[in-house]
């Protein structure tokens, strides 16, 4: 019999059939920022769309209201000023309405509201959108009036703190006035509270809705990002606010947790996380110290963009400001380190020289170029400060070597003999990258007064190194010493050596020929097999009608290389072929010297070919065994009182008979 009541199952049918059409008009209305992160690590919305994505997107009616968008605004907040500029201008022009003109229509209407003026409700989600867009407009521009209005409208819902989306809001809005204020222990409460009384429970939402399982989407990588970028980009690099060290588990924490980055994306925010986290822990930097850490992570970024840059463009302004910048974060490390002589102290100390020894013989463009005032400091004012302050640092930490070294906040005695050694390197290279600057632009001027002002540069800072070793004598820490300081010494004696000749032909007395000998004698020490430089100073002498001193200094150097008790026990470690070839190399330098070589020695070309081989390795490596040996060799003789040791302590001793 015909009825017109519906059947159960029509029911069903009907029901599904309206529930999918809402379902679809709510899709199509909520707005999608699944944006790639650019380059650099900041996000930014996608510039192009896929075709098919792009012709069904012409289907659906665009969102005419700014509602929806601020409801998720949490997903691009940490993007940067630029970035979020350029989102907004987009939306004023979908929407036809700029988000200024929905923040003073809003405004008008919530806060007239307040005072009794017109008694209409409004719900909480209002105020809420109203806070959030403030917010935007703060973070694009960093206008304190937005921010202040943001935190004026967020108070409205004080009575609904506990709720996870308004306690994040809340805790942005206050933690960014924290900044403002520079006041880091309200900033760190605040972090803490958006962790605890926000982010965590949306956390367990997720988990118990089956987010984390991939059944609906996750929003927690935005929250965790946003974050992270409150904390690195806006506190520590922008801000550089200090006591920041409590907010270090946060990022312990952070690194378990899936920050919704995708490999094509570069992985921006898990790899500064990952670095943040390692540098936490690492056993030869200052450990557990957030501002430190993220300081010393920023200086080595632009150092490696810089240098790079540097590179590529050659001195340009940018290039410079980038080299600023780096130092600056450079600074920050020393401030904010566990101490004025921290493991940490060490490692900023050492990427500072290295940056400086990087850019120096790259300077050879720079003498016409008055504006790049930071680079024309380097070689002399920059170059000399630092070389001192890292002398002094490595003076400070030397005697750890006797016993304390955990107290400069080494896991270990290898550890810290690691990171001293490091520190010596850096210092050494330093030294000789500028006596090389120097040496280029004393080999290419003819100027009697340039010549000067060069050779002096070139000693100034060459002599520097070589004082810093001899300071070392007898305090007993030679471990902390490389055994490369003694090669260094070598290179550096070499060319200073070089410059007292070039200064001694100006000169009316003997002072600046002494210190070339001098120094000459005093490479051959740290260096007998440098054979070509004996053979030059050699022929040096006779032509100046100084022969005697090669007599009186070289011959007996000579003959305690064949009778050295260090040079005899380094080669009886050695293997049976190895020990016998360097016996007839040592036997062969004895005679060298002498100039007395058989006709079936080894020739002079042959010879200067094998040890110029020997001592480009030992440049390039600074582990070279035969580093050990020169070292020992060197110390057998400066501790003792002979002709050489008094010769270095009174080189005008020449001008007197003995």
């Amino acid at each position: 019999m015909p009825t017109t009541a519906l059947r159960r199952t029509d029911a069903r049918r009907i029901i599904a059939f309206i529930f999918c059409c809402l379902l679809c008009l709510v899709l199509a209305a909520a707005p999608c920022w699944g944006a790639p992160r650019k380059k650099g690590g900041h996000a930014a919305p996608a510039k192009k769309e896929h075709k098919t994505a792009a012709v069904q997107a012409q289907a659906v009616p665009q969102i005419k209201e700014w509602g929806p968008y601020l409801d998720v605004a949490y997903e691009l907040t940490y993007w940067d000023k630029n970035e979020i500029k350029e989102w907004r201008e987009k939306r004023d022009q979908e929407i036809g309405e700029p988000l200024a003109s929905y923040i003073a229509t809003w405004n008008g209407k919530l806060m007239s509201g307040q005072k009794g003026e017109q008694p209409q409700l409004f719900r909480d989600r209002d105020y809420l959108r109203l806070a959030i867009a403030q917010t935007v407009d703060y973070l694009q521009s960093d206008a304190p009036e937005s921010l202040a209005a943001a935190a004026k409208t967020m108070e409205s819902l004080k009575g609904k703190a506990s709720m996870p989306e308004i306690a994040y809001w809340s805790g942005m809005v206050k933690a960014l006035q924290a900044l403002e204020r520079d006041d880091a222990e309200d900033f760190v409460t605040q972090v803490y509270g958006i962790w605890n009384g926000s982010i965590l429970y949306i956390e367990k939402n997720e988990i118990a809705t089956g987010a984390t399982s991939g059944s609906v989407p996750t929003n927690t990588p935005f929250y965790y990002r946003n974050l992270i970028n409150l904390v690195v980009n806006r506190a520590i690099i922008a801000r550089k606010l200090d006591g920041l060290n409590a907010l270090g588990p946060l990022f312990v924490m952070m690194n378990d947790r899936n920050l919704g980055e995708k490999d094509s994306e570069g992985k921006y925010t898990k790899t500064l996380v990952q670095r943040i986290v390692d540098g936490l822990n690492a056993p030869d930097s200052d450990r557990y110290r957030l501002n430190f850490t993220v300081a010393a992570i920023e200086s080595k970024r632009l150092q490696q963009v810089a240098s790079a840059k540097l590179d590529a463009e050659g001195m340009t302004e940018g290039v410079q400001k980038t080299y600023e910048r780096a130092r600056t974060y450079n600074d920050l490390c020393f401030k904010w380190a566990a101490g004025p002589r921290s493991s940490g102290v060490v490692m900023a100390a050492v990427d500072y020289l290295d940056m400086t020894s990087f850019a120096i013989p790259r300077l050879a463009d720079n003498e016409n170029a008055a504006s790049y005032k930071f680079f024309s400091t380097l070689p002399d004012q920059e170059g000399r400060t630092a070389l001192l302050k890292s002398m002094a640092i490595f003076n400070d930490i030397a005697p750890y070597s006797a016993g304390g070294w955990e107290r400069a906040g080494y896991q270990s005695r290898e550890l810290y003999l690691k990171s001293s050694h490091r520190l010596w390197r850096a210092i050494m290279e330093l030294a000789l990258w500028t006596g090389d600057y120097y040496l280029v632009k004393l080999n290419t001027t003819q100027d009697s007064q340039n010549i000067q002002s060069y050779a002096t540069s070139m000693q100034m800072a060459l002599n520097s190194y070589l004082n810093f070793l001899t300071a070392q004598q007898g305090r007993g820490f030679n471990d902390v010493i490389p055994d490369s300081a003694y090669f260094g010494a070598f290179e550096a004696s070499d060319k200073v050596s070089y410059a007292y000749r070039k200064v001694s032909e100006f000169s009316t007395d003997n002072g600046a020929y002494n210190l070339w000998f001098t120094h000459r004698l005093l490479s051959a020490e740290l260096f007998p097999l440098s054979l070509r430089e004996v053979r030059q100073t050699s022929a040096t002498l006779k032509k100046d009608g100084r022969y005697n001193l090669y007599l009186d200094y070289y011959l007996p150097l000579a003959s305690r290389i064949k009778q050295s008790p260090a040079i005899k026990k380094w080669v009886g470690a050695q293997r049976p072929e190895t020990a016998t070839a360097s016996l007839a190399y040592i036997t062969a330098v004895d005679k060298l010297f002498a100039g007395t070589a058989t006709a079936d020695a080894p020739s002079d070309t042959q010879l200067i070919a094998s040890f110029q081989s020997m001592r480009e390795e030992m440049q390039r490596n600074p582990d070279h065994p035969t580093h050990n040996l020169l070292k020992l060799f060197y110390l057998e003789e400066i501790q003792k009182s002979s002709n050489f040791t008094k010769l270095v302590k009174e080189p005008n001793r020449l001008d007197r008979p003995f």
